[in-house]
């Protein structure tokens, strides 16, 4: 049996949760709900996390950019497409993420926070 490093594992493991959250995210329209703004929100933001991981995963180089892009994003379609008080959520967390790769990009996070962002892999 071949043995798998860590990150290999972890790149594998990526994979099939990008392919797991995808599946979860069309499932509502395999059976046959209405395509509506909440639906779709729905299923964009579930993608959204899938593919995150496994870019993370393969370029951690990226994830103050990939992390500031997932803010916007979800603060964006939470706040426009959710009913209330959903969309109030997703825009804080969206709002908050966003800071937080800010404060990464200038480094002005605490360190045991800085770690996460700039640590070789």
């Amino acid at each position: 049996m071949v043995q798998m490093t860590y990150g290999s594992r972890m790149r594998m493991y990526s994979i099939i949760f990008f392919f797991v959250m995808v599946s979860l995210a069309l499932v509502p329209f395999y059976y046959g709900q209405p395509f509506t703004g909440e639906n779709i929100a729905s299923s964009f933001i579930i993608i959204l996390v899938g593919v995150v991981f496994p870019l993370v995963s393969f370029k951690p180089q990226w994830n103050k950019a990939v992390l500031f892009f997932e803010g916007i994003l979800f603060a964006f379609l939470g706040y426009n497409y959710l009913a209330n008080p959903e969309n109030y959520v997703f825009l804080v967390f969206g709002l908050i993420l966003v800071a937080i790769s800010l404060l990464a990009y200038v480094k002005k996070l605490p360190p045991r926070l800085l770690r996460f962002f700039y640590n070789s892999r």
